[in-house]
């Protein structure tokens, strides 16, 4: 009689290990060009496994599979954050995958910067506002690489605009020592006294590590500003964390992308 207990209870053990659930579904890949974009864009996915649905969100919430349900090709046309991931009934879902996708600001005529590290510096003068990058592989050849202690941007702006908010693409990826700013400081041109006045800054905070991603951060000016010219000035982090393997070494940055709104 225990025997048989015994073995019932083994019998049910591997049915629900070899069952639902049992095994986690890989990623689905997301296919896109860019992460920046003129008009519109859109994205696909990849996933070839019978039996699987790919849901998704376009709100940056964590899909589920009462989310859409992806069936062809994307349309973005603003700026938006996805999320994927993979659903069967037969396996545990997969981890969701993300991308934010950024429509045009207000037109730049140019951007002057300081001079990158020769080994990642591109003979592009619009690589800063080409529409092109938002991929997290600092060998992508969209991205500029610092390893100074400060890095000063000009932009001009094709006319005077009304400045809501300065969007800059950044490479977060710790395990190759790239590390966000200390710092971002904005500041604005003025014309009736000559000289570039502050309009706004960001604070970074480098306690804990964090993910490998293209991080799109927004610097919100402290008032109203109307300018056809901007600086930023990045600083970038001088002393890796205690945490890192690099600890007290100086942090590098890389710039892909930047956007006035």
């Amino acid at each position: 009689m225990i025997k048989g207990s015994l073995l019932a209870c083994l019998l049910f053990l591997l049915q629900d290990c070899m069952g639902q659930g049992a095994f986690q579904l890989a990623p689905p890949q997301l296919i896109y060009t860019s992460s920046f974009f003129s008009g519109s864009t859109f994205f696909k996915v990849i996933f070839n496994q019978p039996g699987v649905s790919i849901h998704y969100t376009t709100n940056g919430n964590e899909p589920t599979d009462n989310d859409s349900l992806y069936s062809g090709p994307v349309q973005v046309v603003k700026r938006t954050v996805v999320k994927i991931k993979a659903f069967s009934k037969d396996f545990i879902p997969s981890e969701s995958v993300s991308a934010i996708f950024v429509a045009d600001g207000k037109a730049i005529r140019r951007i002057q910067y300081s001079m990158p590290n020769e080994n990642y510096a591109k003979n592009n003068d619009n690589i800063l506002h080409d529409n092109i990058g938002g991929i997290a592989n600092y060998r992508s050849g969209t991205w500029l690489g610092y390893d100074n202690d400060s890095v000063i941007l000009f932009i001009d702006l094709q006319k005077k605009e009304t400045i809501h908010s300065i969007l800059i693409s950044l490479l977060q990826d710790e395990n190759s020592w790239i590390f966000l700013p200390e710092q971002v400081q904005v500041f604005y041109y003025s014309e009736k006294e000559n000289l570039f006045k502050p309009a706004g800054a960001k604070i970074f905070d480098h306690h804990e590590p964090g993910p490998k991603h293209c991080s799109i951060q927004e610097i919100l000016p402290a008032h109203k500003i109307k300018t056809d010219r901007l600086k930023l000035v990045l600083l970038p982090l001088k002393k890796i964390p205690d945490w890192h393997a690099g600890r007290g070494k100086h942090g590098w940055l890389f710039i892909d992308e930047i956007k006035v709104y």
